[in-house]
Formats: C-alpha cells, structure tokens, sequence
C-alpha cells in the first residue's frame, strides 16, 4: 500500500540509508532523490555521499576548452543526462572568480578546475586558483618564488591525491587536493607540488635535459614534453627533440623524483598516453601517422609490461593489439576517463576506445575547430549527488 502525503516511513534514516546505497546505478539513486523528500533528505546528506563516491567512481561529464566553453557528453553517453544537468547548474565561465585580468582553464581534475590568471608577464604565472564550478566556491594559492619566472615554458595540474590525502578525504575533508606546478627551465625540469593539507609547495628537480634524453641539448625555446598522462601514481610524459630520440620521462608521486624509463624498442613513439589496464599492468597507448600511395593513414598499437615492483627493472614490452583507423579522419588522443581512451578528429567528434574490449563508443560531436588538444577533462557526479570538492 502506498503512504500518504506527508507520511513518516516505517524505519529509520539509517535503515533507509542501508537501501538505498545498494541501488545499482548513480541514475537510479537521482530517481531517487527526485521522487520523495525522504529520499532526498538521506540521499543528500553528507556522511551518505562520502559513502557513495567511494563506491561510485566519477564519469566524464564534458570538455572545457580555455576559452571558457563547456561541451557536455552527448546521447547515447550513459553520463549525458548528468552532464545535461551539470551544464545547467554550474557557473563554466568562472564569473566567481576575483579579478581583475583573464582566468585560463590549465586542468580539471574531480569536479576541480585548476587555472591561472593571464596578467601578461610572460609565460611564467604565480596567480593560481582552484574552483569548484558548481558551488562557486575557489582557493588562492600561495605565489610560486620569482626566480622561476625565466622559465621556457611552465604548466599547472592536478595530482590524484596520494595516500595520507585519500585517507583525509575518506574521514571526511573532500577538499584536499593536490597540484603540480612545473617549469621547464634551461637545464632541467623544476616541479612545485602543492598540498591543500599542509598549504605549502614543495620542490622537485629533475636530472639534467641530457639525462632525461641523452645527446639532448639545453632547452632555449620551444617546450620538449608533449602528451601528458597518467597511470598508477606516476605522470608520464615524450621528451622529444628533435634530431634526438624521443624518451618517456616519468614524475614519480611516490618516491618523489623524475627519471627516464624504458619504451618499446624498435617503435617511434609519436602521440602516446600511459594507462592502467588493472592486474598491475602498464598499457601504452601510440599512434603512428603513415602515408601509403598518397593516403594518410593512422595506427593505433596498445603495447603492455608488467608494472616494476620496488627496485626490479621494467618488463619489456608486448605489443598486444594494433588498429587501422580509417584514413578519412585523423584522430588525436584527449586523454583517459572511464576507463577508456578518448578520440578526437576536429569535423567529426569525439569517440572512446575501451581498453578491454577495444569497443568504440560516442560521446559527443565536434568540440571546436582546428586543434583541441588545449582542453581539460571535467569529471563528476549529477549535481543532486554532488558535494563542494573546494
């Protein structure tokens, strides 16, 4: 028999709590959330939502390129009704931030943005800021020392947060974050990582350019490091300069330093991004661009190691599957969500490519004209199962 308007339920928040946190699928509990104000009431409380983001990972919801553009996920995207939702809801033009100049978007990470404020110095910025769109809330970081400020080129991002801050967050403190601001300096990299838990940078120097690329000279102009990635604690990315061997380079979160690591040999690495494949297993996603009787073609090979334990040398690597994409379209890499690989060609749109079963899958059509490889990942939750990540 149904309640009647206004009727209590016959147990407990509690009791209600334990239901509905074994519905299936973050759809189911919205559905929830939206037909009955008890629902709402448990579902929307905070202790419940910590319990459901460690069981609920975040989707991808959208793009957002720097010029203050969101592109939500379209149909048949399972997570496009959220990003519809999302879209409506938050403020992707960051109106809330305190000016005065121009805020660029450098990285999204959780539900975070991560950007700078244009002020025209230079390529070197110290205004740095983290926000959450969607509860307006953002944090000033402390300056970044001005010795820095010759740097050939710098970039801010987010880290995934290490153990001592996953455990902060599990308590409780959803807020804490972390970011990576890097310099490329003449001689070497520089790393400034950034602890929302302790409020302070701390610094990482690599080895030298010649040590991270052998033969390489020092870096005067344009930036060497290219596709940026991310895989179980490590940031990956090609050093590559030409006359010299491209190399993978890799900040190490965990033991805190930079080093170069072993690529698949007898293959150029060209448009790369590291990913989990799960059973501590590396997979190395690469392009290769080709031209065959006036048709440019593209190749995509996922190559797979082993992950190294603690002072063991790397596997080699397999090549364990190869596709021949279709010469009508050149794709590019956009980065890793979900799960899956993320595809991009100007007129065409963007697709995925599961690591495991190597399906493809729409997500949404054209993001912008002409390249889009300067835009950010935005990840969430429906705006009913959201909470303030700042």
């Amino acid at each position: 028999m149904a309640l009647a308007a206004g009727a209590a339920l016959p147990f407990s928040d509690d009791i209600l709590a334990e239901i509905l946190i074994r519905l299936p699928a973050l759809e189911d509990l919205g559905r929830a959330c939206a037909s009955c104000p008890a629902f709402r009431r448990v579902i929307t409380g905070r202790g419940f939502l910590r319990l459901l983001h460690t069981l609920h990972l975040p989707s991808l919801l959208g793009f957002h390129i720097f010029s203050a553009q969101f592109h939500p996920v379209e149909p048949p995207y399972p997570a496009a009704r959220a990003a519809r939702a999302v879209a409506d809801a938050a403020d992707f033009g960051f109106l809330f931030l305190p000016g005065p100049g121009f805020w660029m978007v450098r990285d999204a990470c959780g539900g975070r943005f991560v950007l700078h404020r244009d002020e025209g110095t230079g390529p070197a910025f110290n205004t740095i800021a983290t926000c959450d769109p969607l509860f307006r809330r953002y944090v000033l970081l402390p300056p970044i020392p001005d010795d820095l400020a010759a740097a050939v080129e710098c970039d801010v991002f987010f880290a995934p947060c290490g153990e001592r801050e996953a455990a902060v967050a599990v308590a409780g403190a959803l807020e804490s974050f972390r970011v990576i601001w890097m310099a490329q300096c003449r001689t070497k990299l520089v790393a400034f990582i950034f602890s929302s838990a302790s409020r302070q940078w701390r610094a990482i120097a690599s080895p030298s350019w010649g040590y991270l690329n052998p033969g390489m000279a020092p870096v005067t102009e344009r930036s060497p490091l290219h596709w940026l990635s991310y895989a179980y604690g490590c940031f990956y990315w090609l050093c590559s300069r030409l006359p010299y061997r491209s190399n993978l380079i890799v900040l190490d979160m965990g033991r805190m330093e930079f080093y170069r690591v072993r690529h698949p040999s007898g293959y150029m690495l060209e448009e790369c991004a590291m990913v989990e494949l799960g059973e501590s297993r590396h997979g190395l996603f690469n392009f290769m661009f080709a031209s065959r009787n006036y048709t440019e073609s593209s190749v995509l090979q996922l190559f797979s190691s082993n992950r190294p334990n603690h002072g063991e040398s790397a596997s080699e690597w397999v090549l364990e599957n190869r596709v021949l994409l279709s010469p009508k379209y050149k794709l590019n890499m956009l980065g890793v969500a979900d799960g899956k690989l993320l595809l991009h060609e100007t007129w065409f749109g963007c697709i995925s490519l599961d690591f495991k079963t190597s399906q493809l899958q729409w997500v949404r059509g054209m993001i912008q004209t002409g390249s889009c490889t300067m835009l950010a990942l935005y990840t969430g939750y429906p705006p009913s199962l959201s909470l303030p990540t700042i």
